[in-house]
């Protein structure tokens, strides 16, 4: 039963690595828009909530990262994965 076990997980890991992908790109994207909304902001409620999104986007990136070095630490492999998926 541990080959099944193993096998079965192996099989399912691209699936989880182009979805941990994915949701870099996208808080990336998420992150970009909230230091764009911080540079245009106009008024003291406008920064206020700038900011809050900025740190959000940025805590968010950060655990995705973090999540992706945890699952591949400085592998090249998964460089090569994030590089192939833009």
């Amino acid at each position: 039963m541990e080959w099944l076990r193993k096998r079965r997980s192996s099989a399912a890991r691209p699936l989880e690595n182009e979805t941990l992908i994915a949701d870099i790109r996208r808080a990336e994207q998420e992150w970009k828009i909230a230091e764009w909304r911080f540079q245009h902001a106009l008024g003291d409620d406008h920064v206020d909530y700038a900011i809050y999104c900025l740190e959000a986007a940025e805590k968010k990136l950060g655990m995705l990262l973090k999540q992706a070095k945890g699952r591949f630490g400085e592998s090249a492999e998964f460089i090569k994965e994030v590089r192939e998926a833009k």
